[in-house]
């Protein structure tokens, strides 16, 4: 029997959409997932937390304060951001306290001046510290975290302080609207 062209080109469209088949017994890979957040563990940041997944950004290392002097960054720059999850550990050398603010925009503006009198967002940040270690998620909105060796609310001590520090903003797989 002569196959013609277009029984040939049918047969290779069947073969190519998967219509026919010889045999096939492959089995999908798994994609394990620990922590259940829709992101595979091989591409996962957070592998054990199914509150996040990716991150976004990181500083790490260590600073060195003289008293009156703080460190800061920015953690969101944008009014729609969420579903970013705030995670820092620091630890001073020595037993000189510091403190680990987060600030609004507006209040690290005025705090950025010189005002020691400005709030800060109490639920991210952490005063009197020589261990710290927080994770939390942000809500909307754009904040500062500032290493404070400043008498804004812990006095600062006589001598320069050593303070190592690991930031992170870990992004959630899928954020919530509203």
């Amino acid at each position: 029997m002569r196959l013609t062209r277009r029984g040939f080109v049918a047969g290779v469209c069947a073969l190519g959409s998967g219509c026919v088949g010889f045999g096939d017994s492959s089995t999908p890979t798994p994609r394990p997932d620990r922590d259940g957040d829709g992101a595979p563990d091989h591409a996962d940041d957070y592998p054990g937390d199914e509150r996040r997944a990716f991150r976004s950004f990181q500083w790490e290392g260590t600073a060195t304060l003289e008293p009156g002097e703080f460190q800061a960054v920015a953690l969101t720059n944008s009014e729609r951001a969420s579903g970013d999850f705030l995670d820092y550990e620091v630890s001073v050398h020595g037993e000189t306290p510091v403190d680990c603010l987060v600030f609004e925009r507006d209040a690290y503006d005025r705090y950025q001046d010189g005002a020691r009198d400005v709030s800060v967002v109490s639920a991210y940040s952490r005063v009197g510290v020589t261990d710290a270690s927080v994770t939390e998620q942000l809500a909307r909105g754009e904040y500062l975290f500032a290493l404070d060796y400043t008498d804004q609310s812990t006095a600062p001590g006589t001598a320069p302080v050593e303070v190592s520090i690991t930031l992170e903003l870990g992004e959630a797989l899928a954020t919530e609207t509203e």
